[in-house]
């Protein structure tokens, strides 16, 4: 893993946890209970979609993105097709903070995503302080022993929080290792997080891969337009996220009504 995107971010993390970067934020109120993530991908009618507010995208290679306050993300969000939210409260790389995420978390009835790089319990800590719904966890960094504890136990971690564990996973022989963790949500991303190569056609594979085996999967990434989603939902996803189209649109509000127009109405 050295020298690619994702270890540079690993590193990052495990120097802001050294600084005391997870710590930072006071305790605030916390929903309770907590909102489902699974339960609103289950049950929600289609499209299922989960918006995600960033300043950067280092895999779209346009730094920064066109800015979007906290407040007018969650205005523009507030839409029937919005299952969820996905905040990602990462300074380096993706211009976030902490602060931005619990406003988030604190304003809206929907569930919220800790979208960082989370490879130490002490960030699942924060993530509850802070209002998360649900965690994401890289099923690939077990694999580098970069997770204190294991993937599992992170996922335990998050469970004893009262929070659901979202893990994701690039390619079809991370799936089982992703599996046997008991996600709550399986997290399929286009995007390789050591390249920021991004692949549909191996999202759909793996999508394919991981469908019918009782967990919700989220397509993650390479949502440009209704076709992406579509093939997303053909290939088994149960909703998709959409971060960096959402943002880009010159019309968020048209975007979103574009992706939940019906076949043949787009």
């Amino acid at each position: 893993m050295s020298g690619d995107f994702l270890s540079g971010m690993v590193q990052e993390v495990q120097r802001e946890l050294e600084r005391g970067f997870y710590d930072s934020m006071p305790p605030g109120e916390a929903p309770v209970p907590v909102p489902s993530l699974r339960r609103r991908l289950l049950w929600h009618p289609r499209p299922r979609l989960v918006l995600e507010l960033k300043h950067a995208s280092p895999g779209y290679h346009r730094d920064p993105l066109p800015s979007v306050s906290a407040s007018r993300f969650l205005e523009i969000a507030g839409r029937p097709q919005t299952v969820g939210l996905s905040v990602i409260p990462q300074p380096h790389a993706f211009g976030g903070s902490l602060e931005e995420f619990a406003q988030v978390a604190r304003s809206t009835s929907l569930p919220v995503i800790f979208k960082d790089f989370v490879v130490d319990a002490r960030q699942v800590h924060c993530a509850r302080r802070l209002g998360a719904a649900a965690v994401l966890l890289l099923a690939r960094l077990e694999h580098v022993k970069a997770l204190r504890p294991s993937l599992q136990g992170l996922v335990n971690e998050v469970h004893r929080a009262g929070m659901e564990a979202l893990v994701e996973v690039h390619e079809p022989p991370d799936v089982p290792l992703a599996l046997q963790s008991g996600p709550d949500v399986l997290g399929v991303n286009a995007r390789d997080l050591s390249t920021l190569e991004l692949s549909r056609e191996r999202a759909q594979e793996t999508l394919r891969a991981a469908r019918d085996q009782g967990v919700p999967l989220l397509g993650m990434s390479g949502i440009a337009g209704p076709q992406d989603l579509r093939a997303y939902e053909a290939a088994g996803a149960w909703g998709a996220l959409v971060g960096t189209s959402f943002i880009l649109a010159p019309d968020p509000r048209a975007f979103l009504e574009a992706l939940a127009a019906p076949p043949g109405g787009d």
